[in-house]
C-alpha cells in the first residue's frame, strides 16, 4: 500500500466523547465531470464491491467482524469511502480506507446489480412529482451544465455503464487529488503521519478532467406534466453564488428571513401558506445546493392547480418586496440567532466533524472554526445584508418551473 506520490490534503482532529473514529477519504472529482451520466455515482458505490486483495464478501465480512460501519459513495462534486470503527482500531480503519479508495478492481457481476440498482432508485424518485419538477427546474436553470440533471443520470446511461468505464473515471479522478479527515478519541500526530504513508498524490501520467460547460439554461418558463398527482408543484428562482462567494453568510440570513428557518417563521410561509392558505409545504433558500458551482435561489410551494398562478404572485410580490424595501432589524436577529443557535448541533460527534473538516478542505474555508462562523454572523447588519440582496436577488430575472397534473 506504500506509495510514492505527493501527500494528500489531510486534516485531523481530536474529539472527545465515545471512544470512536471517522475516517473520509474523498476524490475531487464527482459528477459535474463524468463523461457519462451516472458514472461518478456508480463509481463511487463501486469503490467497496471489491479490491485487488479482497472481494465484496470479504469486505462486509471483515468490517462486521470489527464492528465497522463501511461505505463507498459517488456525488455531484467526488467519490469516497466513509469508515467509523473503535478507536482502538484506528489504524486499521485508515489501511481499508486507503485500499478502498485506492485498489479497486470494479468486478463485472457487482457492477451491473450496482447500476441496476441505481436504476431503480432513480425511476422511483421519478415517480414523486415534486421531485420531478425539482428536475425540471435543475434543467431550467443550469443546461447544458451537468447539475441539470440527476446525479444518478439516466436509466439507459445507468445500464449502458461497465466496469472499464469505471476504472477509466477513478483513474482521472485520482488526478483531482485526495482529501482526508479522520477525527475521534485519536493521537493526531500518529494519524496524520499513517495515513500520510498510506497515501499520496495524483498519478503524473494522467490528466484531470476538463471544467463542465457554464450553465445556460431553458428559458423563463418550464411546464411539467406530472401523471400520477392531483398537487401543482411551484419552483421559482435563479442561479445565485458559490460556496465560497464571501456574500454567502448574508445570504444564509435572507434563506431564514425567507423562509428556511425551523417551522412556520419566515415571509413566504407566512404569507402563502398562514395567511392566504395555498399551501400545505412551502420553503426558500438563497443558495440551494452551493459548492464548487453556484448554488440557486429557489423558492418552492406545493398548491392546488386552482391556486399556483395566485401561489406565483405571491412568492414573486414577496422576493420583489425584499428587494425593494429590505428588511427589518428584529428578523435580521431573529435570523442570526437560529443560525448561531444551530451551529452546537452540527459539531457534536465524530462523524459530524469527519464530515465538516472535508468540507472546509474541500472549499478552502474554516468551517471548523466555530469562533470564526460567530464573528461572521455577528458582523452582518441590515445595510450588508440588504446591499448582499440587491447584488443576487433578481425579480425581474426569476424562473418558474410548474408541475401540474395531467
Amino acid at each position: 500500500m506504500e506509495r510514492d506520490r505527493q501527500g494528500p490534503r489531510v486534516r485531523v482532529r481530536r474529539v472527545e466523547g465515545a471512544p470512536v473514529v471517522a475516517v473520509r477519504l474523498t476524490l475531487q472529482a464527482g459528477a459535474r465531470q463524468e463523461i457519462l451520466p451516472g458514472q461518478s455515482l456508480v463509481t463511487g458505490r463501486m469503490l467497496a464491491e471489491g479490491t485487488k486483495r479482497r472481494d465484496w464478501r470479504r469486505i462486509a465480512e471483515d468490517a462486521e467482524n470489527k464492528g465497522m460501519s463501511l461505505e463507498s459513495s459517488g456525488n455531484f462534486e467526488s467519490i469516497g469511502v466513509s469508515v467509523d470503527a473503535l478507536a482502538q482500531d484506528w489504524e486499521l480503519a485508515l489501511e481499508w480506507a486507503a485500499e478502498i479508495l485506492l485498489d479497486p478492481v470494479f468486478p463485472a457481476d457487482r457492477c451491473a446489480w450496482t447500476a441496476k440498482q441505481a436504476a431503480a432508485e432513480l425511476e422511483s424518485l421519478a415517480d414523486q412529482p415534486d421531485v420531478k419538477t425539482a428536475w425540471g427546474f435543475l434543467e431550467q436553470l443550469y443546461s447544458p451544465h451537468p447539475r441539470c440533471r440527476p446525479v444518478h443520470g439516466s436509466v439507459e446511461s445507468l445500464l449502458a455503464l461497465n466496469p472499464a468505464d469505471c476504472a477509466a473515471f477513478h483513474r482521472r479522478a485520482l488526478a483531482h487529488g485526495i482529501l482526508a479527515s479522520v477525527t475521534g478519541v485519536v493521537d493526531e500526530d500518529a494519524v496524520r503521519d499513517r495515513l500520510t504513508s498510506l497515501v499520496g498524490g495524483p498519478p503524473a501520467d494522467v490528466e484531470r478532467f476538463p471544467e463542465p460547460p457554464a450553465p445556460i439554461g431553458l428559458g423563463p418558463r418550464h411546464d411539467i406534466s406530472l401523471e400520477a398527482s392531483d398537487q401543482a408543484h411551484l419552483y421559482i428562482g435563479h442561479l445565485t453564488v458559490d460556496r465560497r462567494h464571501p456574500d454567502y453568510a448574508a445570504l444564509e440570513l435572507l434563506a431564514v428571513i425567507l423562509g428556511s428557518g425551523a417551522g412556520l417563521t419566515g415571509r413566504i410561509p407566512a404569507r402563502i401558506r398562514e395567511r392566504e392558505g395555498l399551501a400545505y409545504t412551502t420553503y426558500a433558500q438563497t443558495a440551494s445546493g452551493s459548492g464548487i458551482d453556484a448554488g440557486r435561489l429557489v423558492m418552492y410551494v406545493g398548491t392546488s392547480p386552482a391556486t399556483v398562478e395566485q401561489a406565483e404572485r405571491g412568492v414573486v410580490e414577496e422576493i420583489t418586496r425584499l428587494v425593494a424595501d429590505g428588511i427589518e432589524d428584529a428578523e435580521l436577529e431573529e435570523a442570526r440567532a437560529y443560525l448561531l443557535g444551530r451551529e452546537p448541533f452540527r459539531r457534536e460527534t465524530a462523524r459530524q466533524w469527519a464530515d465538516l473538516l472535508i468540507e472546509a478542505e474541500e472549499y478552502g474555508l474554516p468551517l471548523d472554526d466555530f469562533e470564526h462562523r460567530k464573528a461572521e454572523l455577528e458582523a452582518l447588519d441590515r445595510p450588508t445584508v440588504e446591499a448582499a440582496a440587491r447584488r443576487h436577488v433578481h425579480p425581474e430575472a426569476l424562473r418558474v418551473t410548474v408541475g401540474m397534473p395531467e
